[in-house]
């Protein structure tokens, strides 16, 4: 799952865990404004009303159920730990869920905040409750605050799908009509089965992968069928290799098992790169700076900073460093 692992404030100081390994692919770079709404407790954090620039990617850690739409139109879940230093107010203790916490009981206490920004208006869904009940308050606001409309209520979290729906098609130019009956989706057939992918396909299912995770909805939509959709997001780095439902020479003995993927410990990495995962130091930096400019290669840096590849090219974008090796990561920047 591709999700927002570390930020910097406008003072230039990281946060997060910015040398996270990624599994998959090289990681991307954006920018959130950070606006919560007035009256809300993240309002009160120190980075409200910041610029942030985001670094995002596909890594081996548990999302927080907060997502966060970008400056440039991109939507990601963040970790638990980014959301936390997002959401505590000024002066309150940053406290971050241990990996798999799960609920003490049936009735444990849930929150979510999510917020969009579109056409110059900030909208914000707050949730508490629990497994039984919801209280939800959906916010229309200006950048600045002004309140434009407010709806408040008590749901079972059991209706929140149906709900989702219901406001979409409200929203939608057709509403009030009747609605056509469902029909099947087709997902080994399509239009442009057998056509090959372009350019402008792969971006959009990139895009819309991160939003809609049904594939039988996107082969619908793409015109392809579901294997087709696959091999597209095993290329573009988000799953692993597709195995076709028939083998052309199937075997009584076949595995049927698919080994899931897990990333490399922080020990693991350290076996071969001595400094993977450690902070950097103002030292380091400048350093890896003056061999930037002295044309050293990201792969010979990476054995000088015992750290890897993809951990030295993202360091480069974060200092900006200037020379070869620098262009270079950034010309591979999302």
């Amino acid at each position: 799952m591709a999700l927002i692992y570390a930020f910097q404030d406008t003072s230039g100081n990281w946060h997060g865990d910015p040398d996270a390994p990624l599994l998959e692919t090289t990681p991307g770079c954006g920018h959130l404004t950070y606006q919560p709404a007035l009256g809300s407790p993240e309002a009160a954090s120190p980075f409200a009303g910041q610029t942030l620039k985001i670094l995002y990617g596909a890594v081996d850690i548990d999302p927080a159920p907060v997502t966060y739409q970008l400056d440039n139109g991109g939507r990601f879940p963040a970790s638990w730990q980014v959301y936390a230093l997002l959401a505590t107010p000024s002066g309150s203790h940053v406290q971050v869920p241990p990996e798999n916490a799960l609920p003490s009981t049936p009735r444990a206490e849930r929150r979510m905040d999510i917020s969009l920004t579109d056409s110059g208006h900030r909208y914000l869904l707050t949730a508490n409750g629990n497994d039984s009940e919801l209280t939800l308050t959906l916010t229309a606001a200006t950048q600045d605050g002004e309140v434009h409309g407010e709806l408040h209520g008590t749901i079972d979290p059991a209706h929140l799908p149906s709900l989702a729906r219901l406001l979409q098609a409200a929203a939608s130019p057709s509403a009030g009509q009747p609605e056509p009956a469902p029909t099947a989706p087709s997902p080994t057939s399509g239009p442009k089965n057998g056509s090959k992918w372009t350019d402008d396909e792969r971006t959009r299912l990139f895009n819309r992968y991160h939003h809609e995770r049904d594939l039988s909805r996107l082969a619908e939509e793409f015109g392809r069928s579901i294997l087709s959709l696959r091999y597209q997001l095993f290329h573009l780095g988000l799953a692993p290799r597709p195995i076709p439902a028939h083998s052309p020479t199937p075997t009584p003995t076949a595995s049927r098992t698919l080994a899931t993927r897990t990333g490399p410990t922080h020990d693991e990495l350290r076996k071969t790169h001595r400094n993977s995962h450690t902070p950097w130091t103002d030292e380091e930096e400048k350093q890896l700076a003056e061999r930037c400019a002295h044309n050293a290669t990201a792969e010979e840096m990476s054995e000088e900073f015992g750290r890897t590849v993809l951990a030295i090219e993202s360091r480069l974008r974060m200092i900006d460093a200037q020379g070869p090796a620098g262009d270079k990561a950034r010309m591979q920047e999302f």
